[in-house]
């Protein structure tokens, strides 16, 4: 280019070339330059541009699904995310905790510091819930001081325990507020997707109503400020001023009275205790104790507590001097284990009763949440026991709580909660968890009882399980004090009825758990041929009812092939044959009890549907 540009010699033909050629060629230089200058500036304003739309959009986005003040979501980020939980929860086959948390006395920190001091204590907290949950759960702000928080892949409670520690001790670490030291509490309620179904909204309801009963508790404690939603919290009437007071005038009118449920001993088929249940009568009618508790304070509470174990006592005396050697057991409610003097009070009442045997007193205690972590508590357990009281842990497997921290408690007894025995003749897949339950007594060392025994199912079932005490309608249903002596004479437990899935199913599994327990511990086990199982015998009889017989036939044969297998493999096999079997014995075996299930419930729905039609 500089060759050709230069400017010739000859002064005519240079001045000739100047102006044809050199001056337009650099014009034309000049403005290509120009233009390929302009064109890149364009290029870089268009890019810019773009980044600058694309981040407004985030802007945009960010804004109307985050809270601005946290940075958390908000209601409507918290929608985008809470399908996708649901969904992933479902893939995994592990459990979702749907948390409703409040901040408690929030407003006198808006009142006393300002509401400048109340958003930084906001998004402090909103700080400290993002550190205590791990990378997978949702923090998100409903509005104010609640909060939600989605637990995704909980693989079990003690999973949940840990999270919910380092929740709570987040929270208790005090706060700095304008050179001012404050500490504020905070109640939260949960709920457990599968065990309790349903969309989001719903699940949130839920959180929300356990939220609102964890907050209305009288005496908060470390393990109390978690409430676990169940169905009964949506018809609590907390507060009611004119129901506590119609009760105390109950109490004194004899309007309360006391009705006596027959424990049986497994180990006799006889009648050994009796449970202490109280009614309230109320314009003719019979109110029960979960319709009319929740809504007690701690007074009401109190003076039912005493109520019930002095007159039980006395009807107890009654009863040993007519020769009957019982036991009597008494709920009694968290809010009496929270106030001094409460183990004085029972010894007091105790000794009114010299002919009474520590021995035969049973003190149930509910709601193991509220004293798990109650040095008060703790302490009148532990001189009740050293006294020769036993204590019944009520309820048990109805609500979260670690093997560790019960074991930690002075029981001597475990009462498996009745809502797990009442489904099985609808559910028989269910059946694992009643046996969960019976073997974490067993690994306690305590006394197991089992409530809700409704059927006669249930007893020949539960006679094959290493249960101590039966509790239940099948057995009687709450008694007055005079009927009970003649009842507790005659009673004797009957076989129950053995021709239920329940039992077939129940014994099929301990087969199926030996020939899994042979792949782990390296012991040979004792096969069981098909047509020996109970479960074929049961299928076959009743397969004009069950819908797809066939095919539960088919899984149910495929789970004893695969029980033979382990038992050649485990002769002469390797371990990684050994485990690839055992695999496929719990799935076959899982998928054949979910659909036995399924078939249960469709047979029992068609009974019913056919004892509804006109004859």
């Amino acid at each position: 280019m500089a060759a050709f540009v230069s400017v010739p010699r000859n002064q005519w033909l240079a001045a000739w070339w100047q102006r044809q050629i050199q001056y337009p060629l650099v014009f034309l230089l000049i403005a290509f330059g120009l233009s390929l200058t302009a064109y890149r500036r364009i290029l870089f304003l268009d890019r810019r541009w773009e980044l600058q739309r694309q981040t407004f959009e985030r802007t945009l986005t960010t804004q109307a699904t985050h809270d601005v003040l946290t940075g958390l979501p908000n209601r409507d980020g918290l929608r985008l995310v809470f399908d996708q939980a649901l969904a992933r929860t479902e893939r995994q086959e592990r459990l979702l905790a749907v948390g409703f948390l409040d901040l408690d006395a929030f407003k006198p920190v808006n009142d006393i510091y300002g509401h400048a001091a109340g958003d930084d204590l906001l998004k402090e907290i909103a700080r400290r819930l993002q550190d205590a949950v791990r990378r997978t759960d949702t923090v998100a702000r409903m509005g104010g001081d609640e909060f939600v928080l989605l637990l995704e892949g909980l693989r079990d409670m003690n999973e949940l325990d840990q999270v919910l520690a380092r929740l709570q001790a987040a929270i208790a670490q005090p706060f700095h507020i304008k050179g001012k030291i404050v500490s504020i509490q905070a109640s939260l309620g949960l709920t457990l997707y599968p065990f309790d179904e349903g969309d989001a909204d719903l699940l949130l309801r839920h959180a929300d109503q356990a939220m609102y009963a964890a907050k209305v508790r009288t005496s908060p404690t470390k393990a109390g400020w978690v409430q676990l939603y169940h169905p009964d919290l949506g018809t609590l009437t907390v507060g009611d001023e004119t129901l506590r007071q119609d009760f105390l005038r109950a109490l004194a009118s004899e309007a309360v009275t006391l009705r006596y449920q027959p424990l049986v001993a497994m180990a006799t088929d006889r009648v050994a205790g009796l449970e202490a249940l109280t009614r309230w009568h109320q314009e003719g009618r019979e109110v029960s104790p979960d319709r009319f508790l929740p809504s007690l304070g701690v007074r009401e509470r109190q003076a039912l507590g005493r109520f019930v174990l002095q007159t039980a006592l006395q009807q107890l005396t009654q009863w040993r001097d007519m020769g009957l050697d019982l036991f009597l057991s008494v709920n009694v409610t968290p809010e009496e284990l929270n106030q001094p003097g409460f183990a004085d009070s029972v010894f007091a009442i105790l000794a009114t009763q010299p002919g009474i045997p520590p021995e035969s007193l049973v003190l149930e205690v509910l709601e193991i949440g509220e004293i798990l972590e109650q040095e008060a508590a703790l302490e009148h357990l532990q001189r009740l026991r050293a006294a020769g009281i036993k204590i019944a842990l009520d309820d048990v497997g109805s609500a979260y709580a670690s093997l560790l921290r019960l074991k930690n408690l002075p029981i001597d007894e475990i009462k498996i909660d009745q809502g797990f025995i009442r489904e099985l003749s609808n559910k028989p897949q269910d059946l694992i968890f009643v046996e969960s339950l019976v073997n974490l007594g067993l690994a306690m060392g305590v006394l197991i009882t089992v409530e809700g025994v409704e059927t006669e199912a249930h007893i020949a079932l539960l006679r094959e399980m290493k249960i101590n005490y039966l509790q239940g309608y099948a057995i009687a249903r709450p008694l007055e004090a005079k009927a009970v002596a003649d009842f507790v004479r005659s009673f004797v437990l009957g076989v129950g009825d053995a021709d239920t899935p329940m039992l077939a199913l129940y014994q099929h599994l301990g087969w199926v758990r030996a020939a899994a327990e042979s792949v782990m511990n390296h012991q040979g086990h004792e096969h069981m041929e098909l047509a020996a199982c109970p479960i074929t015998t049961w299928l076959h009889a009743h397969a004009s009812e069950l819908p797809e017989v066939e095919t539960l036939l088919a899984e149910h044969e495929t789970v004893h092939i695969l029980g033979r297998e382990i038992l050649q493999v485990r002769q002469s096999g390797t371990r990684e044959e050994l485990h690839l079997l055992l695999g496929q014995l719990h799935g076959h075996s899982h998928r054949f009890q979910e659909g036995l299930g399924q078939a249960v419930k469709a047979m029992r729905d068609n009974a019913a549907a056919r004892t509804e039609l006109p004859s």
